[in-house]
């Protein structure tokens, strides 16, 4: 059940709750009727009976008090006054005026609420007096129950208990309702800055990836376009091999770029999925991508992984599809039919990628242009900075036994472990 739908149920219920009540407190008056007939029996019965429905009038106005609580609270007012021109008055009348009091200042703003509260202790404290002046009797209230039965200071002094007392508990619960009111809406407005801000700063992240791929490898394609044209006319075959260097670095730059897009597109797509559409797929699954693309270009690379794999936030999902993307493009560039590996390790806090690569199987030739590019010795600083935006470490290194090894660890804590 919905939260609005609890609350309908508990409204429904609250207004159930007054009517039920009210129902008993009317049974339990007009139950007393034959009673105080036989006590009065000099009295005219049809004096009597008015007294007890004007009690039920009273009783009836809890029932409605939420709904329309200025027009209960009149006839709550009302019906007292009324019975003191009779010579009985029931012992439940005026208990309507504590409940109606009560919902007034706890459903109603606080300026409205004084209004109508004074306008009807005014109205009661006048009809009051006006009683006890003209030789009526007012110990029907409910306020002045035990008092002497034309006391005028008794009956001003039940008048402001009657209204002022219920008024004070009203005001109290509207005040606790206004401040949990506010305190939610600073939660909530909170939480929505916090969500802003960290959709913010995942779209700058996404942004200084995108920057790293272009600065990085398109700068490192100009520069090498830029040495083939110094070497047209010296060396043909230089010229050739840094077009060559070019070409490869551009399908490289590509594949970059379209898997950037593509982590992208499927991390909107996981914000906006419904049920029935499919879940984006897990860093296993891109990094077997990956892996397959290596692979079409020649190099041999085998991948495992171990744990649990489960979605990470999306800087460390870019993180490690671009880590893993430069280390296979660097062991086979610079470790030519060298094996190499990619193992993904999901520990219960912790996501550790490792890229390794063994002695290549032929020594290459003489570097040619594309190795001499002072931009290309960047890309473990580049590594390094993007490992650390998505909050992770990062080793680098040759291995004891030959070869070069890459070592990434980022935070990836399973739900329910904090």
């Amino acid at each position: 059940m919905t939260g609005r739908g609890v609350r309908g149920v508990a409204l429904r219920w609250t207004a159930r709750g007054d009517a039920l009540v009210a129902a008993v407190l009317v049974v339990a008056n007009l139950a007393r009727i034959p009673h105080v007939l036989a006590l009065h029996p000099a009295e005219p019965d049809w004096a009597i009976t008015l007294a007890f429905l004007l009690a039920c009038a009273d009783l009836l106005a809890i029932a409605v008090r939420r709904s329309r609580p200025v027009a209960a609270l009149a006839v709550a007012t009302a019906a007292p006054l009324a019975t003191t021109a009779l010579p009985v008055r029931p012992a439940l009348i005026g208990l309507g005026i504590l409940f109606c009091a009560y919902t007034v200042a706890a459903r109603m703003p606080w300026p409205r609420a004084a209004t109508v509260l004074g306008a009807a202790a005014t109205a009661h404290l006048a009809g009051g007096l006006a009683a006890v002046a003209g030789g009526g009797s007012v110990d029907g209230l409910a306020a002045f129950w035990g008092g002497p039965p034309r006391d005028a200071w008794t009956m001003a002094t039940g008048v402001t208990a009657a209204y002022l007392l219920p008024a004070v508990a009203g005001l109290t619960v509207r005040t606790r309702r206004v401040h949990r009111a506010e305190a939610a809406a600073r939660i909530e407005r909170d939480r929505e800055e916090r969500a802003a801000a960290a959709v913010a700063e995942e779209r700058a992240r996404i942004a200084r990836e995108l920057h790293d791929i272009a600065a990085h490898d398109l700068s490192a394609i100009v520069v090498q376009a830029g040495a083939a044209d110094r070497l047209l006319d010296r060396d043909p075959e230089a010229v050739r091999a840094t077009l060559r260097s070019i070409r490869a670095q551009g399908r490289d730059t590509l594949t970059a770029l379209r898997t950037m897009v593509g982590l992208i597109r499927e991390h909107e797509r996981a914000d906006r999925r419904t049920d029935g559409l499919p879940a984006p797929q897990p860093v296993p699954a891109r990094l077997e991508e990956v892996v397959r693309r290596s692979r079409d270009t020649g190099l041999a690379v085998e991948f495992r992984t171990t744990g649990e794999p489960r979605r990470l936030p999306v800087t460390v999902e870019l993180a490690v599809s671009r880590l893993v993307q430069e280390a296979l493009a660097n062991a086979g560039e610079h470790a030519p039919g060298a094996p190499v590996t990619v193992a993904a390790e999901f520990g219960d806090a912790a996501l550790r990628v490792t890229v390794r690569n063994a002695e290549p199987d032929r020594v290459p030739g003489p570097p040619g242009p594309a190795a001499a590019d002072p931009g290309r010795g960047h890309g473990l600083l580049g590594m390094r900075e993007r490992v650390q935006h998505a909050g992770g470490e990062l080793r680098t290194g040759p291995r004891p036994g030959g070869g070069w090894e890459v070592t990434a660890t980022f935070p990836a804590e399973r739900a329910g472990t904090r």
